[in-house]
C-alpha cells in the first residue's frame, strides 16, 4: 500500500518529533536544579502564558488537581514558582513564575537551542530555509506560541 503525502508527512514529523523529545528530554536533565519533565511543563505554562489557577494547570497537564498540586508544591520548594492571590478572585490563588523559575527555564531553552543548533548546522541550508515556513505553519495549526531564545528581541526573528 503507498502511502499517500500526507501520510509520509505525518510520518516524518513523528520520526522529527522523536529526536525533538529526546532533545527536550536531555535539556531538562541538564537543568541547573533538580526537574522532572512534568514540572519543567508546569513551569513552561505558567512562564508562557501567565499566572494560572490549580484546576487550570492540572487540565492543561493531563492530570488531576492533586498531581499538580504536588507539582506545584516542589516547584514552590525550590523557588521557581510561588502562590499569589487571584486578582480576579481574592478566594482563589494562581500559581506564577519567580524570576528564579525564568532563569531556570532560560538555561533549558539555552541548552536545547545548541543542540537544535548543531543539528541545523549539519544540514544543507537549502534543506533548512523551506522548513522555517512549514513549522511555522505546522505551530500555528498545533496552537503552539513560537519561541524566543532568551536575550533576544521578537523583531529579531
Amino acid at each position: 500500500m503507498k502511502m499517500t503525502d500526507a501520510e509520509a508527512a505525518a510520518v516524518a514529523f513523528m520520526t522529527a518529533s522523536r529526536a525533538l523529545l529526546g532533545m527536550s528530554l536531555r535539556s531538562v536533565a541538564a537543568a541547573p536544579v533538580p526537574l522532572t519533565v512534568p514540572q519543567h511543563r508546569l513551569l513552561v505554562l505558567v512562564s508562557a502564558d501567565g499566572p494560572r489557577r490549580i484546576g487550570t494547570l492540572a487540565d492543561d497537564l493531563g492530570v488531576n488537581q492533586s498531581n499538580a498540586s504536588r507539582l506545584v508544591a516542589r516547584l514552590v520548594d525550590q523557588g521557581l514558582v510561588r502562590r499569589v492571590t487571584d486578582p480576579a478572585d481574592g478566594r482563589a490563588s494562581v500559581v506564577e513564575a519567580t524570576a528564579e523559575g525564568r532563569r531556570v527555564l532560560d538555561a533549558v531553552s539555552e541548552h536545547r537551542l545548541r543542540e537544535l543548533r548543531a543539528v541545523v548546522a549539519a544540514m544543507p541550508s537549502t534543506s533548512w530555509r523551506p522548513a522555517v515556513q512549514v513549522l511555522h505553519a505546522f505551530n500555528a495549526a498545533a496552537h503552539e506560541a513560537e519561541a524566543v531564545p532568551a536575550g533576544t528581541d521578537e523583531e529579531e526573528r
